[in-house]
């Protein structure tokens, strides 16, 4: 009779807790979808591809990425990783080409773990890092602007859950993060079925990606689309830049909001 009691008190203080965690799921499926860029409007011919890792070993593919910029007057926006080297002063004339291209130049953070594997202060770390870094290359400072998380996920990690995850990004400066819509570098025509008005790309430095957005970028202009960057598809002006090198203070994050 004790059993049957306790499992009825379980059962009870369960069905007590249910409705706060549906309400806690509900209002964190809310934050994604404002939070997590997919895709931008619906009602513009305007999409972003989108270059992950920027790897040191792949800057020829990187350059040529810049030089179909130019050639087809678009724009793509980079998510370099920091710890692949790519971001070293020996490659300023690199990163200076896909600034002078019309590109945009975002993060994707320094490590390619997931964030909800790091702790707080690691996540604010590793971007302030990829500021500074971005920073000494070019030689000037150049506003980050957007975060491409690893694996393109807030969620999944064993240190911090989602939420956390977002307070710490969010308590380094950033409002959102970019997701994508479309990732196809094998079938152009399927690539460009799934392509819509607002569509973010994904692709990533390496040869097979390069070779197939030269197939992808005349056919997508065929179809009317106009290739721009991550901050124009959600008109922003393009990010702002100054003499003054970022260096990052982890001070100066401890009472921030």
């Amino acid at each position: 009779m004790r059993s049957l009691k306790r499992i009825l008190a379980l059962a009870l203080c369960l069905c007590a807790l249910l409705p706060a965690a549906c309400a806690a799921a509900e209002g964190n499926e809310e934050l994604l979808k404002t939070f997590v860029l997919r895709y931008g409007d619906r009602e513009s011919k305007k999409i972003a591809i989108t270059v992950d890792d920027c790897y040191k070993s792949a800057t020829e593919w990187i350059k040529r990425d810049a030089e179909l910029c130019r050639e087809y007057g678009i724009a793509m926006t980079f998510f370099p990783l920091v710890n692949t080297g790519c971001l070293e002063e020996k490659y300023r004339d690199l990163w200076q080409e896909v600034v002078d291209s019309g590109c945009e130049i975002g993060t994707h953070t320094n490590y390619h773990v997931k964030m909800g594997n790091r702790d707080a202060w690691s996540i604010i770390g590793g971007l302030g890092k990829s500021q500074e870094a971005l920073d000494k290359t070019l030689g000037y400072h150049y506003e980050i602007r957007w975060l491409r998380p690893p694996y393109g996920t807030v969620g999944d990690g064993k240190k911090l859950k989602e939420q956390q995850v977002i307070n710490a990004i969010r308590k380094y400066g950033f409002q959102h993060i970019v997701h994508w819509e479309v990732s196809e570098t094998k079938d152009l025509d399927k690539a460009l079925e799934k392509t819509k008005n607002g569509s973010i790309l994904l692709f990533h430095s390496k040869k097979k990606d390069t070779l197939f957005l030269e197939k992808l970028i005349p056919a997508l202009q065929e179809k009317g689309f106009e290739m721009v960057t991550v901050s124009e598809l959600f008109g922003f002006d393009p990010p702002e830049t100054s003499d003054e090198l970022y260096v990052y203070n982890k001070e100066n994050y401890r009472n921030k909001d």
